[in-house]
């Protein structure tokens, strides 16, 4: 390809839009390790513990907050779109 495109040799890839690639002799593997440790960082969620379902089952969700504060929009729609790449891109 070098002879046809103009490019640059950087070596083996190793990260790349999130994704990481470990290469052994005979497989190359696929994670997302470090993109998804950033999101829960970036989200200030890194020390929340892990659950098998991290929600109440058959709850019903309501316009009221207790607290009386706004839910920040922008926040918000950035940790879903975090988390649809973390399920889309593997």
């Amino acid at each position: 390809m070098m002879t046809e495109f103009e490019m640059s040799n950087l070596g083996r890839l190793a990260y790349f839009i999130g994704l990481e690639f470990v290469t052994t002799s005979r497989i190359i593997v696929l994670h997302q390790k470090k993109y998804v440790s950033d999101v829960l960082k970036r989200f200030n969620m890194a020390d929340y513990n892990p659950a098998t379902t991290p929600a109440k089952v058959s709850i019903k969700l309501d316009n009221i907050n207790e607290d009386d504060k706004l839910v920040d929009s922008t926040l918000f729609k950035q940790l879903v779109g975090s988390l649809r790449y973390i399920c889309n891109s593997t």
